[in-house]
């Protein structure tokens, strides 16, 4: 069995011996490949423009050249990469435009999950929402502005989980990796923490009390706020980042993302 597929096996939880079977029986090369190649993408490793060295990514990995560009064909199609003829693949860059479109689409998106979540959250799905943004009104509190990034991205999955729908917290995550494309942690302000928070805990109520139109508008208004950041930071010449914009999946994010 290929190297690079044990070490990426023994990376995730054993916890679970039948998860982890599953997942070794379904996982492919390319795919391990793509995740690997994505989370070098989202953490800043490889930055927006950047061009995909495949000899070097080859090399780390332990693999041929092959895997690495099927991989970047499911990049290229996930939004992350883009192939310049005659150039080569490079980490996608998003512009001004796109990303105001994008989180014109994320808040109609937000709005469909609010709805769903009000309607299918347990109380055991609230009381983690809740103990998860206690933690981050401490940690925005206290300015940790990395570690509230970290947990702000996992609140966002945990709420849109609540959905009970896949294929929209994979759209919704979608949307998220895109605008990491465009923002950056460098400029984020502890007070944009503040505010992102208290729109997570207003989702968080409405859902508690499942109300579908106020967690449909709470969850829109959250991603659409992050929107109006990012045209306030454009007006200063400044480039949007997770803590002023303020939505982990697309309005913190960054995310982000996510959401």
């Amino acid at each position: 069995m290929n190297r690079f597929i044990l070490r990426a096996v023994n990376m995730r939880s054993m916890a679970d011996n039948t998860t982890s079977l599953a997942f070794l029986q379904s996982a492919s090369l390319p795919t391990l490949l793509k995740e690997q190649i994505e989370q070098m993408i989202l953490n800043g490793e490889l930055s927006a423009g950047q061009r995909i060295n495949e000899l070097a990514l080859a090399h780390r990995f332990g693999t041929s050249r092959s895997p690495i560009r099927e991989a970047c064909r499911q990049l290229e199609q996930a939004g992350l990469v883009e192939v310049i003829k005659n150039r080569g693949v490079f980490v996608r860059s998003v512009d001004v435009d796109q990303a105001l479109d994008i989180y014109e689409i994320r808040g109609a998106l937000a709005q469909l999950a609010g709805g769903l979540i009000a309607k299918r959250a347990t109380e055991e799905d609230i009381a983690a929402l809740r103990a998860m943004v206690e933690r981050m009104q401490g940690l925005a509190a206290a300015g940790n502005i990395e570690e509230y990034y970290h947990l702000n991205i996992a609140f966002h999955t945990r709420l849109v989980e609540c959905s009970r729908n896949e294929r929209l917290l994979e759209m919704l995550q979608g949307t998220d990796k895109e605008l990491h494309l465009y923002r950056h942690r460098s400029l984020v302000q502890p007070q944009g923490l503040i505010i992102s928070n208290q729109e997570h805990y207003d989702i968080v109520q409405a859902v508690a009390a499942h109300d579908v139109k106020r967690a449909q508008s709470a969850f829109k208004k959250h991603v659409l706020n992050g929107k109006q950041r990012a045209i306030a930071a454009m007006a200063k010449g400044q480039r949007v980042d997770e803590g002023q914009v303020a939505d982990g999946d697309g309005d913190c994010q960054v995310d982000c993302r996510i959401s």
